[in-house]
């Protein structure tokens, strides 16, 4: 029995011996993966490869949580409010822009009637028969004599008798303006216009345009201060 026992342990042995170096020679060919292990674990316990759990082959859909659901409508809810604020304002911007419009489409209209009853009433009163009477009295008088009249009568009276004269008569009148030694002083010491100085102002009145363009700026100006 010892002798057997010694026997059936070296057959043992020599059996592990060469199942070590033949898994030595087959590790080390690269024979022995996880893979070539998977493939005899299948042959062994009689199962395909395409055999997996089922928990493996089939996923389950993923469906957004009730949370995810309420926090995506939350953010849309407030997306819309926010894009309705904004169009609130922009329609309240509109309203007020749309009403500065109107307003101010009605001060230039106001504006622009005034001007033209103005300047209506500036030319009707150069036209007036009064007017007319006394430019034809001026033209017919001598230079000097007309001069003499027009110092008796302010600037914008000037302006509007000479508005309506002939150039040539207009600039006798001014030459005589220079020629024409000025009156001494009243009684009460006031200060009056040279007649040369009249004669200045009045041309520089004329070739303004005098005296429709102080009411057209009298209007630019009351304009001006309106829309500011």
């Amino acid at each position: 029995m010892k002798y057997l026992l010694i026997i059936i342990g070296c057959v043992c042995s020599t059996i592990v011996a060469v199942e070590l170096t033949g898994l030595f020679l087959l590790w080390r060919h690269g024979m022995i993966s996880p893979h070539h292990l998977q493939e005899i674990k299948l042959v062994l316990t009689n199962r395909s490869a395409v055999d997996q759990p089922e928990a493996e082959i089939e996923q389950k859909p993923q469906f957004p949580s009730a949370q995810e659901v309420a926090q995506a409508r939350a953010v849309k809810v407030l997306n819309f409010d926010k894009r309705e604020n904004e169009l609130t304002t922009l329609k309240g911007m509109a309203d007020a822009k749309r009403k500065d419009v109107e307003l101010l489409q009605k001060q230039i209209r106001t504006l622009r009637k005034t001007f033209e009853d103005e300047l209506a009433r500036i030319e009707a009163n150069i036209s007036s028969t009064a007017t007319e009477k006394a430019r034809g009295v001026l033209l017919a008088l001598p230079p000097k004599d007309a001069v003499q009249q027009l110092m008796q009568l302010s600037l914008d009276q000037d302006v509007v008798l000479m508005t309506g004269m002939p150039e040539k008569t207009i600039a006798k009148i001014l030459k005589e303006f220079q020629t024409t030694m000025p009156a001494p002083p009243d009684a009460k010491g006031e200060r009056k216009d040279t007649p040369p100085e009249r004669g200045r102002m009045i041309f520089e009145a004329l070739s303004r345009g005098e005296p429709s363009r102080s009411v057209l700026e009298q209007q630019r100006q009351a304009a001006s201060d309106s829309t500011n």
